[in-house]
């Protein structure tokens, strides 16, 4: 009897550290942002920084001095600023964008003379909501995309991206001899487009 009430109580007491656990982990880090609306108002606020779950790709939360939170995707806004650094909405060639017309929120990362957008997600594995679910690093994967000058926007596909760059920065030999470097891989495309950007 005495040792089924220490179950008891041992069981409630772990009950509350896992839910108190949950809730401490489910917490967001917000930073001063702003959102753009397509129709030109800017909306001044807190926006969570939580890369890795639903937000981030297609809606961003901002809080207001009163603690209300407004929901804005990608079809209502052009873009927003957290801590300073920008994300816009752009065409993604992910197939799991599919039902948000490939619409995404993508990071600025450079601009110049070619503009450097990254796409940081989590492949979708299973029920994975997350980077940990999916079995993924804390910063997830990610996709290159560069803007020109006429506007067009180019995917940097894991295929043929040294074949892109090359096409792109033809002439510039440092450039190239960075893309032709034997240590030359897909997440190092920033230095290549920043050695361009310096040309």
């Amino acid at each position: 009897m005495i040792y089924k009430k220490y179950l008891c109580l041992y069981l409630i007491t772990l009950t509350i550290f896992v839910l108190l656990g949950n809730k401490s982990f489910s917490q967001k880090m917000f930073y001063q942002g702003y959102v753009v609306t397509n129709e030109g108002d800017t909306v001044k606020g807190k926006i969570p920084y939580d890369i890795g779950t639903n937000n981030n790709y297609h809606i961003v939360d901002v809080k207001d001095e009163k603690g209300f939170v407004k929901k804005f995707n990608v079809w209502q806004i052009k873009m927003y600023s957290i801590n300073n650094e920008l994300y816009f909405t752009k065409k993604c060639e992910r197939g799991e964008t599919k039902h948000r017309n490939d619409l995404v929120f993508m990071h600025r990362l450079q601009t110049g003379k070619l503009v450097l957008f990254e796409y940081e997600f989590v492949r979708k594995i299973g029920a994975a909501r997350n980077f940990g679910d999916a079995g993924l690093e804390p910063e997830g994967e990610k996709d290159f995309y560069i803007e020109k000058i006429d506007g067009s926007f180019v995917y940097l596909s894991r295929l043929n991206f040294k074949n892109t760059l090359r096409e792109l920065m033809s002439g510039q030999t440092d450039c190239l001899s960075i893309i032709d470097s034997k240590d030359f891989e897909y997440l190092k495309i920033p230095d290549a487009i920043g050695c361009f950007n310096q040309k």
